[in-house]
């Protein structure tokens, strides 16, 4: 009888710490949907949420609190409270799997990295698993207790888990073909895929004043054809018209600045990658130039004066590596491609800890891979740094901008009489 007597008043106390946030989230008092009350910190939040875990509750309380839960989808443990704290957040990686162990390892690294520097290393749970075995890695976290999970990374991995959803947020490191896709209400992607790149500099070149005749020049390998229909996809959502599409081919590549000089481009959009991006970059020095950072995934194939004057849409952690915020970083990595992912870990560790109280109105931060913001319309979107090859190193393109107009200023004094 005493027993169940202090489960009835954990009950009703939880049940008013539940209400209590949800109006203080969603108060017209507090100037609706764009107000922001004080947030608790990574570490309040963890700490909270394992409170609310103790007991015999904990389970019963569990199912409730999943959104979407019911009989079908993952199965729930039936196991009794374990004495050990449950994660709070579950991290759920390919890095048994031969082929995506590397860049498994890489956003593992990155995901710690932010849980160390917010002091939640131990609430964080990491779930390596091997080729199709994703949905028993989800089990499994469901199974613990896991409040928010990050992963899928690979996109074969997100189609196997939609047969069966998730119970927990879920923030996927990957996205389907079809970006419009419909998802679980309960899941969110958070990814690097080139065709939020391609979307940034068709804004980019548009707002530029590049928008007369720009082409787009593309070796039509699988990435960079993604790419390209991106940027034609984004560019005629402008309202401007249909930009001029050219292949690239190394064989032809001697002959492709006179077939430019005809077209009279306003500016090119590079879609090209590999060894073909020096040869292509070499022939579009005359014109505004763009492309993405995927144009070279390792560091033998960076050539500082072929890029010279390239602008990119970049991470802002590998255009700028020594800024403040990434100071709880470790030194970038020489691989581009494992300095992204490893950036993608660590923006994926402070995206997860906005779900810790549940689904967030809204959620923005600068991250390692670029702006992150969240809403409840668009999910989560990541927006990249526009940046420019020069003086051989990459370099914000504002910066660049602001110090050639300085040069030129001083220019024209000297020569003032």
């Amino acid at each position: 009888m005493k027993a169940n007597a202090i489960l009835a008043l954990f009950s009703a106390l939880l049940a008013a710490l539940l209400a209590a946030s949800a109006v203080a989230q969603t108060s017209p008092s507090s100037g609706g949907e764009g107000w922001t009350s004080p947030q608790p910190t990574v570490q309040e939040k963890l700490e909270a949420v394992e409170a609310l875990r103790g007991g015999k509750a904990r389970d019963g309380a569990r199912e409730s609190a999943r959104p979407g839960a019911s009989s079908g989808g993952l199965p729930l443990s039936s196991r009794g409270a374990s004495k050990t704290a449950a994660p709070s957040i579950a991290l759920i990686l390919p890095g048994k799997a031969a082929a995506y162990s590397s860049a498994a390892q890489a956003v593992k690294a990155g995901f710690m990295a932010a849980a160390e520097a917010a002091r939640a290393k131990d609430s964080c749970l990491v779930i390596e698993h091997g080729d199709g075995e994703v949905v028993s890695a989800f089990r499994q976290a469901t199974e613990v207790g896991a409040t928010v999970m990050v992963g899928p990374l690979v996109r074969d991995d997100l189609k196997a888990l939609l047969a069966m959803p998730p119970l927990a947020w879920t923030i996927a490191l990957t996205q389907l073909e079809d970006e419009d896709a419909k998802l679980p209400s309960n899941l969110f992607s958070l990814t690097l895929a080139v065709e939020s790149d391609a979307r940034f500099l068709a804004r980019e070149i548009f707002i530029a004043g590049r928008e007369g005749n720009p082409v787009v020049l593309s070796n039509e390998t699988p990435l960079m054809k993604r790419f390209a229909d991106a940027f034609m996809d984004e560019w005629l959502r402008l309202g401007v018209a249909a930009p001029e599409r050219v292949r690239f081919s190394a064989n032809e590549a001697a002959t492709l600045r006179t077939r430019l000089e005809a077209l009279s481009p306003s500016a090119v959009l590079l879609a090209v990658e590999g060894g073909d991006a020096v040869l292509a970059r070499a022939q579009t020095k005359p014109w505004p130039t763009y492309a993405s950072g995927h144009i070279y995934q390792r560091q033998e194939q960076f050539v500082a004066a072929a890029f010279d004057r390239l602008h990119v849409v970049e991470i802002p952690w590998m255009v700028t590596p020594h800024a403040a915020r990434f100071k709880a970083l470790s030194a970038l990595p020489a691989s581009p491609a494992m300095a992204r992912l490893f950036a993608l870990g660590y923006d994926a560790f402070q995206a997860a800890s906005g779900f810790l109280d549940g689904l967030p109105m809204a959620m923005t931060f600068e991250g390692a891979t670029g702006h992150i913001r969240f809403n409840r319309k668009e999910g989560l979107v990541r927006t990249g740094q526009l940046a420019v090859f020069a003086e051989g190193r990459l370099q914000a393109a504002e910066a660049v901008a602001e110090a050639t107009t300085e040069v030129k200023t001083e220019a024209k004094e000297a020569s003032s009489p």
